[in-house]
């Protein structure tokens, strides 16, 4: 492993002079002075073995940083506000920021103290470390010097080694709980059902040019979803299943089905040349065998597993199967760019039932043909495991590529001692974002309080032809709210955070901006003091930002120059956006929620659709809004951006609601369906119509709140002349222009 090598005038004190290591020289004869100041411990120096041992508490507590002790793990641990080293007694590793450094003699315990090696100091902290041999003094310079990770992320290499990086992350821990007697039996598992036999797929047919797509964040980079549709042809899923539907004829009908099976529950979809994509996730139990009393077993480790299907859809009315891959891990997100997909995992690790096998995530590639199947068995061996040093969690990401060109490629395949919370991906790169939290200790009052502060930590990967490599990391202070926070343009990346919290009227926002190395570029800092993030968009070289605590301010933000970000004027107005939607350069809709003011203070009320002219970046103005429903009443939008429906072509956007009318004890449901507007910057919000899969009856007889049912719209779609409300009820369908109801298909 190549190191970027910590500058030392002298890096080890015992690559300094032979006679240094030389056993003749007494322990008690060594002395300490740290800036010329000589060091007093309880415990001397120790030679053993031609390695030199020093007191961890009295040097790292004379160069003014904190230290701990865990008794149950034997680990010291010395911190400050940038850095944190940790040493266990007799393990062969050290931890500085979390990678670990082999050592070149174990930690031990003299007289109550620990002594560690020198080097282990030298390395973590940069300091100038002298040899007299003359004066038998080590002499240590406070010049303090910040560590400097592996150029590529460090490799696990072991089990008892991933054992030492979760312990010294905190993360590990050995107990079991307990279990009785009556639940240990194994559960009957259904086997694989093996796939149906089907050709390769053939060329897929000229598909609509004149239909919707996914609302996207990247154009270009699709996003999975629970509808597709190539103009012609619907895929739904609706309570597991797959209804595909024809939609090219004037009543769209049914034309088959792809059940689900094998405790497989399906989440979402892709559609890319003539091949139908369902990803979903099964939950697997396994039970141990051993036990720690009579009538006591460990818990049982539940194991999800990715599971993904592949079907040709070159004709849609008898999809074929014609590969299966299952993973381990849950799944997170995936992204479809220039012809390959790729997807993200995370697998728990049960810490206190921890194996080297239960670890390793394994894989199983199925490739179906006419001429039978050929099942691939693989894994990811502790070798090629690597972890997040500053960010190490008891959970692998893995990271899967597919050539969808090369439909009997093998996966691209990398796991990863960390967790993903989000992620942005355009078409050649993807970042990753963990959340870390910096925890610390305070006086309040005479009362010792926990404080932490939260940073960002952001990985790079580059995505290219099905592979994802890690290319660069990064740090911003503060959270992410979601993957709308982070952006790439014209080779930099923009991040948009919150740090600390509303609660405590510490809470600031910021705009940082990042090379393509994840160095730091340009920041600004500050925004909103006692507000936090509640919505964020980067288009071109500009950001929008919306803080919310009691009121909606709308920040425009000048990106031109990555170095110096700027605000160029901001809004202030009643209610928050959770979701910023561009119309063109000019024009942003926010989707959020309206706030009222009562005589006990502002109150949530229902949603909120408006419409921002930034035309005059320095005064952007509201330029219209909508007001749906009373207080709880919203949309899946608010959440989900692929909810929404949206042409500039056509002056159109949709969106499912749930709407309740009145306030107070009156307050109750009203509506469920979809809201449809023609929308203009020169003419505003129009309402073309309204459409929905609820008889009159059902939303007269519904209690004081309704609930999901079957029959709540969850999308809209377009093709042609014709626009769709999906619900898992059915299918209706109206005419695009005027709204009016054409037919409808259960």
């Amino acid at each position: 492993m190549i190191k970027k090598i910590v500058m030392l005038s002298l890096v080890a004190v015992m690559c300094i002079s032979p006679g240094f290591m030389h056993q003749s020289f007494a322990a008690e004869g060594i002395r300490i002075e740290i800036d010329g100041k000589p060091l007093a411990s309880e415990v001397a120096p120790l030679i053993e073995n031609g390695r030199t041992l020093v007191p961890f508490k009295a040097i790292f507590e004379a160069l003014d940083l904190k230290t701990d002790w865990i008794a149950q793990q034997r680990i010291a641990t010395a911190y400050n506000g940038e850095m944190n080293v940790s040493i266990k007694i007799d393990a062969p590793y050290g931890s500085i920021d979390g990678e670990l450094l082999r050592l070149d003699a174990p930690a031990k315990i003299v007289n109550g103290r620990t002594l560690v090696p020198l080097k282990f100091i030298s390395e973590a902290f940069g300091n100038e470390v002298r040899w007299d041999a003359g004066k038998h003094l080590i002499s240590i310079k406070s010049v303090f010097k910040p560590y400097v990770y592996t150029e590529a992320l460090p490799t696990v290499d072991s089990f008892e080694k991933l054992k030492l990086i979760l312990e010294y992350a905190g993360k590990y821990s050995n107990y079991i709980y307990p279990y009785r007697e009556d639940f240990t039996a194994a559960p009957s598992v259904t086997g694989d059902k093996g796939a149906m036999p089907s050709a390769q797929p053939e060329s897929s047919p000229s598909a609509g040019n004149d239909h919707s797509t996914t609302n996207v964040q990247v154009a270009g980079v699709d996003e999975a979803d629970i509808v597709k549709t190539d103009g012609k042809t619907l895929y739904q899923l609706r309570s597991g299943d797959i209804k595909i539907t024809d939609i090219s004829v004037a009543s769209p009908k049914n034309i088959s089905t792809i059940n689900s099976d094998d405790g497989f529950a399906a989440s979402e979809l892709y559609l890319h040349d003539g091949k139908l994509i369902v990803i979903g996730t099964r939950q697997m139990l396994y039970p141990m065998a051993e036990r720690i009393a009579p009538d006591i077993m460990p818990m049982p480790p539940m194991r999800p597993k990715t599971r993904i299907y592949f079907y040709d859809v070159t004709a849609p009315e008898s999809p074929k199967l014609i590969r299966t891959f299952e993973g381990d891990g849950s799944y997170m997100t995936s992204r479809l760019a220039e012809g390959s997909l790729y997807m993200v995992l995370n697998k728990p690790i049960a810490t206190y039932s921890m194996t080297a096998e239960s670890v390793l995530p394994a894989f199983t590639d199925t490739l179906v043909s006419s001429s039978g199947n050929v099942v691939s068995r693989s894994g990811i061996g502790f070798e090629s495991l690597r972890y997040f040093p500053d960010t190490v969690e008891s959970n692998l990401m893995i990271t899967l590529g597919f050539d969808l060109e090369l439909m009997n490629k093998a996966p691209h395949k990398m796991a990863y001692l960390g967790s993903s919370t989000n992620l942005f991906a355009d078409s050649e790169s993807m970042v990753v974002a963990l959340d870390r939290y910096h925890y610390d200790y305070r006086a309040q009052g005479g009362i010792t309080a926990a404080s932490f502060t939260n940073t960002t930590e952001l990985y790079k990967f580059l995505l290219r032809d099905g592979m994802v490599s890690f290319s660069a990391k990064g740090s911003v202070p503060g959270r992410v709210l979601n993957q709308f926070s982070m952006d790439a343009y014209n080779g930099n990346y923009r991040i948009a955070t919150t740090s600390g919290e509303t609660w405590s009227d510490n809470s600031q926002n910021n705009i940082y901006v990042l090379d393509r190395s994840m160095k730091l570029k340009g920041k600004l800092e500050g925004l909103a003091p006692g507000e936090r993030i509640f919505s964020a968009r980067f288009v071109g070289d500009r950001a929008y930002l919306v803080t919310f605590r009691q009121v909606d301010p709308f920040y425009v933000i000048d990106l031109k120059n990555p170095a110096q970000p700027a605000v160029l004027g901001y809004l202030k107005i009643p209610g928050f956006s959770d979701y910023l939607h561009p119309y063109d350069s000019d024009t942003i809709i926010g989707f959020g929620k309206d706030i009222i003011e009562t005589a006990n203070g502002p109150v949530v009320g229902g949603l909120k659709i408006a419409m921002f002219d930034v035309t005059d970046v320095s005064k952007p103005v509201e330029k219209s809004r909508i007001l749906l429903g009373s207080s709880g009443s919203y949309s899946e939008v608010l959440y989900n951006h692929r909810a929404l429906l949206f042409s500039k072509d056509k002056n159109l956007f949709a969106l499912p609601v749930m709407l309740y009318s009145g306030s107070g004890t009156g307050n109750r449901f009203s509506f469920q369906g979809a809201y449809v507007y023609s929308v203009n910057p020169s003419t505003g919000f129009v309402l073309r119509g309204t459409s929905t899969h609820l008889t009159q009856p059902e939303i007269d007889d519904s209690a004081l709140k309704w609930y999901d049912t079957s029959k709540n719209v969850s999308r809209i779609i377009w093709s042609g002349s014709r626009l769709y409300t999906l619900s898992d009820y059915g299918i209706k369908s109206h005419d695009l222009a005027t709204m009016a109801e054409k037919g409808f298909v259960n």
